[in-house]
Formats: C-alpha cells, structure tokens, sequence
C-alpha cells in the first residue's frame, strides 16, 4: 500500500512544485513589470539631467551644465519667488476653506449639508483645465460675471483673475475638495463619547470643535496639507491660462515653456527643473509619512454605543448655510455656469440677451469636425479601455505585494506607491524621452498606447491606495483554507480573494475611468496629431479664441463624468469617499 501511495503521490508533488515554480516566476515578472513602469519615466529623464547632448544623441558621458545653466539663467530668483507665493496662498485658501466646509456639512446640523458635502467634492472630479477656462469666461476681464458687474455699478469688477492672487485663489478652489475629503471621513469617525463629556461640561460647539474635533483631526490635517503642497507645486493648467498671458510663470510653465513652446527646446535644462520638481515633490510625500509615522496617538473610534450626533448650531444654522451655499455659487456653481452658456451661445456678453444669440453650432461642430469628434472617442477609449487594464494591474500588484509570500513583496508594494510623488508633466515629459531612448517604444509615440502608457503610470497609486487597503481588510483564513484543500496561490487569488474585493476593484475602475478622463498633464509632451483626447483638444482650440468650441468640450467631458459617476453609485453601489 505504501509504495502504491508513493507512486500517487509523487507525480501530485512533482505537479505542485511545478505550480509553485510557475508561481515564482510570475510574482518576478509582475515585479518587474511593476519596475518598468516606475522607470519608464525617470530613467530617461535622469539620463537626459546629467547629459550635455539630447538623449537621442547621448555619447556616454557625464555632466553637471545642465544645473550650471538652469541657476545662472537670471529668472531663476523671480521664479522661485513667485512659485513660493504662489503656494502659500493657494495652500492657505484652500487648506482654512477646506476645512471650514468640511467641518460644516460633515460636524454641524446645517441644512441640506449630505447634497452639499458631494457638491463639494465635484472639483476633484474635473479637470483644472475646465476650472481654468471657467474662471476666464466668468471672472475674466471680458467674463460674464465681470461685465454683469461693469453692468450694474458702473465701475469695472474689483477683482483681476490674471494676477497671481487670482490665479492662486482658482488654483485654491481646485484643490480645497481634497481637503474636504480628508477632513469629513476624519470628523465623522471620532468617539461620540468624547464630545457627549463636553456637552456635559457645559462646552458649546465652538469649543468643543476647537478643543476636541481639530485637534484629533491632526492627522487628515497633515494629509491634506502636505497633499496641498504637492498639488501646488504641480499644478500647471490654471497658472499655464492665466499666468501665461501676463507673464507670470511657475516652475511647472517653466518647464513647458522651456521644453515644448521653445523652437529649439533645451532638454538638458528642462530636465534638471524637472528633477528639482521631483525631488521637491518626494521629500514632501516622504515628509507626510514621517509626521504620521505615530497616527495611532489619535485613534478615537472604538467600542460605543452611540451614534456622533450633528452639532447643533442654533441661530447661526441659516448662516452657516448661506456661507456654504455661496462658497459653491461663486466658485463652481459660477465657473460651471459660465461654460454652460457659452456652449450654447454665439457671444458671451451681460450686455446681450442670451436668447439672442442662441445656438447649438458649437455642438454641431463636435460632430461634423473629425478633430473633434476623435478626441471625445480617443478619451472614452483611454477611460474605458485603459482604466480597465490599469485596474487588472492594480489587481495583480496588490495580490503580490499584500497577499503573497514573494521575497520582495515590500519592494513591489514601493514601487507601486512611487508614481504618486511624480507630477504628470514629468511623467508627460518622461515617457517622451523614452520613447526616443528606450527600444521598442517609439513603435508607440504619437498613438493612443502611449497616453495610455503614461495614464496608467500616472494614477497606478491610485488604484493601488483602493485595492490594497480592501485586501488587508480581507482575512487571511481563505488562503489557509485554500491551502489545506492544495489550491495554489494563483488559483486563490482569481477564485476566492478577487470576487470578495469585487466592490473595491469597481471603485476602482470607476476612479481609474475619471482620472484617465480628465488628465492633460501626463499627455502634454505626447500629444500629436491623431492621438487628440478632449483636454488637449481644448487647450489647442483656446489658443486660437474658439472659445464654444473650448466650453462644449467641457460640458461634454463633465457630462460624461457625471454619466459614469450615476452609474457606478446608483447601479454598482460604488463608493467614491467616505
């Protein structure tokens, strides 16, 4: 009998070795993928910041000229400085204003404050360079708003978007919903108890919010700030639109400036501004995770009992509520309105009765023109298609990063992490140069695969911030048991682990679709002539005046946001935020 046992088992041990050899070399290859990806972008840009020859032509050799030149260029100083304010306003506005909504709809008994707390999240729905066109047809010298003003009072409007107060406060509006989102989740997971014992003390609500709401809210303070000052450090559109035009430049239109509006670019220079821009981006990402390295000296969610009850603000409910309410008029329900009317106008003017000039000839021109039209079916192939690849990425990464026996399983979950201290235009401008430099890229330049390259670089941390979380929340006794019965790793991850993480990997494919929509800075240095998507299809159609054209396409592109957002909350039950 036991030789008969032994010859059965032999072949079921050799066939289980063979699986786990299989299984190895699979985890390395998705490991290496993950490396590849990360590299992609930064190797030839490193290579081309210590090069004196373009990289196509690269002899070999080593330099250091390229920071020589870029800190000897006399507006280096001005630069900097204008950089520098720049961030500080838009960080403080969008940091006090952030949390100051976050904690009225999500903490005080206002009303209305659940329809008004998604309201205030849409920003991050949209691309900076809708904000950006917004604000020129609203609050521009010749915007709506400005006119209606002019209109009414006589005088121009008191308030100037082409400074950099003006740009910095728009640049604030697109980045205060992040410190919304941080702030809500944090203020609604706090210990009823704490704030009850205040109540019982005799603590009104200002108090109790200034003594014990904030300060247990350190932590998402800390997150929203430092991803503030990554934001502002790579925002590029809103300061491209309104900077531009009067000369005022930061560091990000800096490098576009030097690197594609150049006739003759200079890439060792713009490459070591952009590794300036990196380094200045990671150690803050790095920062972030020192300062919340002791988090857990601010848990107060445990066993209770009850309920967080609202705040109750009494007789300043109301006007706590009109401030909300005109926050969200003057900022997008304002630049929202603006892009509407436009679309569906000849001349945008106060002094024009809209009906007047009503037209659907900016619509009819997204049909009949072909530039047009393939930029809508480029984007919604790169959302749909794309987000789909980049979440199964995601997928697998995670699998091996978090559920995985794989020797360098830490290391993979890094570099899965690592593209998110990466603003998109150094991505945009790394991808380029390697599809110069890397072989078997350039099959890719100026197609629809290379934006799709460098989306899915661009927002892999995002999807991995989804899907990873999810799967430690997973127990480990579906692996256990899959063992006991013999089934390999790789048959437990796709039969068992995967369909539980079904409603993370919808979430995330619904998150990876609306970024790959709204992105334009990872297509900045790779747009061509038949690869168009809507973001650079409205950047080039600004540039000219056709401004209908500019405000259809943004319609369009929050309409199919708004589309696929319904679908994904009302049919899949997806989660978007806390």
């Amino acid at each position: 009998m036991s030789s008969i046992d032994y010859t059965v088992g032999a072949p079921a041990l050799a066939q289980r070795r063979q699986s786990q050899r299989s299984e190895a070399i699979g985890q390395y290859a998705i490991a290496l993928l993950c490396l590849v990806l990360v590299a992609i972008p930064l190797a030839p840009l490193l290579l081309q910041t210590f090069s004196a020859q373009p990289i196509y032509a690269w002899d070999g050799s080593f330099t250091l000229r390229n920071f020589q030149h870029l800190f000897g260029l006399p507006e280096i100083p001005a630069l900097a400085g204008t950089t520098l304010l720049f961030c500080v306003i838009s960080i403080l506005f969008s940091t006090v204003f952030g949390t100051v909504l976050a904690l009225l709809v999500g903490r005080t008994n206002i009303p209305l404050r659940g329809a008004l707390s998604n309201i205030l999240l849409w920003p991050m729905f949209v691309s900076p360079l809708v904000i950006g066109f917004g604000a020129i047809l609203t609050y521009g010298p010749s915007g709506y708003l400005s006119g209606a003003y002019m209109r009414i009072m006589g005088a121009p409007a008191p308030w100037d978007i082409y400074t950099i107060w003006g740009l910095s406060l728009m640049s604030g509006v697109a980045m205060a919903p992040m410190t919304i989102l941080y702030c809500i989740s944090s203020a609604q997971q706090q210990d009823p108890r704490l704030e009850a014992a205040a109540r019982a003390s005799g603590s009104g609500p200002l108090r109790i919010v200034w003594r014990i709401t904030i300060p247990l809210m350190r932590p998402a303070l800390v997150s929203a700030f430092i991803m503030n000052v990554v934001a502002a450090l790579e925002m590029f559109a809103i300061p491209l639109l309104l900077g531009g035009p009067v000369g005022i430049q930061l560091i990000t239109t800096f490098i576009y400036d030097k690197g594609f509006e150049a006739g003759r670019p200079d890439y060792g220079l713009v490459s070591a501004a952009a590794i300036i821009l990196l380094v200045m981006v990671c150690s803050l990402v790095a920062l972030q995770q020192v300062l919340l390295c002791r988090v857990h000296r601010f848990i107060s969610v445990g066993p209770k009992g009850t309920r967080l009850q609202p705040l109750d603000l009494g007789a300043w409910r109301w006007p706590a509520f009109g401030f909300v309410t005109a926050y969200i008029a003057l900022t997008m329900g304002a630049l929202a309105f603006g892009l509407l009317l436009r679309s569906f106008v000849s001349i945008l003017s106060p002094f024009i009765s809209p009906l007047e000039v009503l037209t659907l000839e900016n619509y009819r021109d997204l049909l009949v023109n072909s530039a047009y039209r393939q930029s809508v079916m480029n984007t919604l192939l790169l959302a749909v298609i794309g987000g789909f690849v980049a979440t199964a990425l995601v997928g697998v990464i995670a699998f091996v990063a978090q559920r995985s026996t794989f020797r360098f399983r830490a290391t993979v979950d890094l570099l899965a992490q690592l593209p998110r201290a990466v603003p998109g235009l150094i991505v945009s401008l790394g991808v380029f140069y390697a599809a110069i430099f890397m072989p078997g890229l350039g099959v890719i330049a100026g197609t629809l695969w290379i934006l799709g390259l460098a989306y899915v670089i661009r927002h892999l941390p995002a999807g991995y911030g989804i899907v990873a979380p999810a799967l430690l929340q997973v127990t480990r006794d579906f692996d256990r048991s899959a063992q006991v019965v013999g089934a390999s790793w790789a048959l437990t991850m796709r039969r068992i682990i995967a369909p539980v993480l079904k409603p993370a990997f919808l979430a995330c494919y619904t998150l990876m679709m609306i970024l790959f929509l709204k992105e334009y800075a990872a297509a900045i240095f790779l747009y061509r002539p038949g690869n168009e998507v809507i973001s650079m299809t409205m950047l080039t159609a600004w540039i000219p005046g056709y401004t209908g054209i500019v405000s259809s396409l943004a319609v369009l592109q929050i309409a199919i946001t708004a589309v696929l957002i319904l679908i994904a909350t009302r049919q899949f039950g997806v989660k978007l935020h806390g």
